[in-house]
């Protein structure tokens, strides 16, 4: 029986857009989605994370519909529909429909491109969609297509195409200010060019010879120069904080074990396994296969670089490597369609049954960090649960409300950032967030804000939930001399349903004499 593929993806991007939509409602934010909210409050041409695209447009949902979870996420969901889009237009062309249809269904069943690409307030999602449509429009550029030519002979593009050259560079444009993966996209991107243009009749190395990519590279680098012109004017404190986080101590074997588990993890094995058994097999193929290498160029540098980075004894985040294998579903959609032949019923009732896991997973996290009922079943989630990052710091905020410690005050303080991101989250923009150390992160050229010195604020700071309040007095000796004076108030305990998940204490500050650690600019 023939497929309507294009009315199938449709319908499956919708369905799982609106599911997603749903998650987006329900789910409290991470601590990642609360910083980039928070530091998102205050526009600047970059920020010390990462570039600017994910803090700008959190920032324009905040002006369009406050600060809820859905009025905050909706854009990346929608975000994700339309780079699911994408993914499905470029493998139908590299591969076929069907290809097509079976490469987005892959990418809403893998949670790392769904849940955390697909609906986070994240910058990985900003990415993915500008680097698939950096791949469709390269593939228009290069006049690369899976139909073949007439006389049966690949032939080059013949013309500039200039329109598909411009929209290549404002992709990658939009890829830059997304995140500095971009440079690997661009690495792709121009190992493909170069590659293709040797490989192929003497036609095709025009290109390398007419103005169009070079065009296409002045419009990518003008996109992202407010991410330069930020670092320039911070000493280059970005890059050079992304440039160390792959140093480590540990031994490199393991680091790489670990390295390989988690981007298992995050992927799902059934689907992480064929995806590199197709980048291998791409690779040893190379050239040979044009659409093939043409997804090897443009997914193999992001998988091996942040593997390999391993080596040095830090394992990474399991997230690194996940936009190399996005640039990957066409291949996988490709050989789920040839299995679809060999066995019609088998390969979608696999793929349903993918995606069933993944919401069941997805059900029994929305629902843990709701209630934490998990604890009950695992003990041990008492003492060291991820779900803690989904946790909300309202019953806080209620507090400090109830009690007046608020009034008057013109900031709050914290010893770290991640705390930072969700007091700062929970109390709204109307009081600055003040990090006391030297981890800091972007907060750390927020906090130099002159007017706050001389003033009253709040210190609040974690403490083990068994901890007295006498102990707990003890908790801001390391801040006293920030100010002139430091009373504790209370310790106030944050909840995750009726249970108390961590207790902190509440001091006044009062007098702010200098904030922690100072900016260092050039």
């Amino acid at each position: 029986m023939p497929h309507n593929d294009t009315r199938q993806t449709a319908w499956v991007i919708g369905i799982a857009t609106l599911l997603r939509l749903l998650v987006a409602a329900a789910l409290p934010f991470g601590i990642d989605e609360s910083y980039a909210i928070v530091i998102g409050r205050t526009l600047s041409l970059s920020y010390f994370d990462h570039p600017p695209a994910v803090f700008w447009l959190a920032h324009a949902a905040a002006l369009l519909g406050g600060e809820s979870p859905l009025a905050l996420r909706w854009p990346f969901v929608l975000l994700f529909a339309l780079t699911s889009w994408l993914l499905y237009r470029l493998t139908s062309r590299l591969f076929g429909s069907r290809a097509g249809f079976w490469a987005v269904c892959a990418a809403q069943c893998i949670p790392v491109f769904s849940l955390s690409g697909g609906s986070w307030v994240l910058p990985d999602g900003p990415l993915l969609f500008a680097s698939m449509a950096a791949a469709l429009a390269l593939s228009y550029a290069v006049a690369l297509h899976s139909e073949p030519p007439l006389d049966g002979v690949a032939t080059a593009a013949n013309e500039s195409r200039w329109f598909a050259w411009i929209a290549l560079g404002l992709a990658l444009g939009l890829a830059g200010l997304a995140k500095y993966h971009a440079a690997l996209l661009g690495l792709g991107v121009s190992v493909f060019v170069v590659s293709d243009s040797i490989s192929r009749n003497p036609a095709s190395r025009r290109w390398l010879m007419r103005p169009a990519p070079y065009v296409a590279v002045l419009i990518a680098m003008l996109c992202v120069a407010p991410v330069f012109i930020w670092n320039a004017e911070h000493d280059w404190a970005s890059f050079r904080f992304q440039a160390g986080r792959a140093n480590g101590q540990g031994r490199s074997v393991t680091a790489l074990l670990q390295n390989i588990a988690g981007q298992a993890g995050y992927v799902f094995p059934w689907f992480w396994v064929p995806l590199v058994v197709l980048l291998a097999r791409g690779l040893r193929t190379g050239t040979r296969d044009r659409a093939t290498w043409f997804c090897v160029c443009l997914g193999a540098a992001p998988v091996l670089v942040f593997t390999l980075a391993s080596l040095g004894g830090r394992a990474g985040l399991p997230h690194w490597p996940a936009p190399g294998f996005f640039m990957l579903l066409p291949l996988l959609g490709a050989a789920v369609a040839r299995w679809e032949q060999r066995a019609p019923s088998t390969a979608p009732r696999r793929m349903a049954m993918a995606g069933g896991v993944f919401a069941l997973l997805l059900t029994i996290v929305v629902t843990h960090a709701a209630t934490g009922w998990m604890t009950a079943v695992v003990p041990s989630l008492h003492r060291r649960d991820p779900a803690f990052e989904l946790l909300e710091y309202r019953s806080l905020r209620d507090t400090l409300e109830a009690r007046g410690l608020l009034r008057g005050r013109r900031y709050v303080a914290v010893t770290d950032w991640m705390r930072g991101a969700k007091i700062g989250y929970a109390l709204g923009p109307q009081y600055p967030i003040l990090v006391m150390n030297d981890d800091a992160r972007h907060f750390r050229f927020t906090n130099d804000n002159p007017s706050l010195h001389g003033t009253d604020g709040l210190l609040i700071v974690k403490v083990n939930t068994a901890t007295p309040d006498s102990a707990s007095r003890l908790a801001a000796a390391p801040y006293q001399s920030l100010f002139d004076s430091v009373r504790f108030v209370t310790s106030v305990p944050v909840l995750r349903g009726v249970d108390t998940a961590m207790v902190v204490s509440v001091f006044t500050a009062t007098n702010l004499r200098k904030v922690w650690p100072p900016v260092s600019r050039q």
